[in-house]
């Protein structure tokens, strides 16, 4: 019986330890913290850097394949992969104006895109 309640105890305190999380200042990009950098589609296209994490606002004017759309945001056009499970929830279609954050990606062979982190509908 103390074997029991002991191992109980000791299960729940690795648990609480499993979920404790640092919550102070940090210099990695999330969502959470802001540290994406707003640019728009011709400031990014007129210099691309790899691996850049950026903030963008406009419309998916068109789906090019499963994941992969076309972004404009008045400046230009760019490609965007968004995974299913990062797609806003409910409507979208090119009329609707969307915020993305996510990391610029240089190719050598395709044309520079931006992987999505996070998409939300701007209301």
């Amino acid at each position: 019986m103390k074997t029991t309640v002991l191992t109980a105890a000791l299960v729940a305190g690795f648990a609480t330890m499993a979920q404790a999380q640092y919550s102070g200042p940090s210099d990695v990009a999330t969502p959470e913290n802001g540290k994406y950098t707003t640019m728009t589609v011709q400031q990014i296209l007129a210099e691309p850097k790899d691996d850049t994490d950026v903030q963008l606002e406009g419309r998916l004017i068109r789906k090019l394949k499963n994941e992969t759309y076309m972004f404009s945001d008045g400046t230009g056009e760019i490609q965007v992969e968004i995974d299913d499970d990062d797609f806003p929830m409910g409507d979208v279609n090119e009329n609707t104006t969307i915020r993305l954050q996510g990391e610029v990606d240089v190719h050598r062979s395709r044309p520079v895109d931006i992987d999505v982190d996070r998409a939300s509908v701007v209301q």
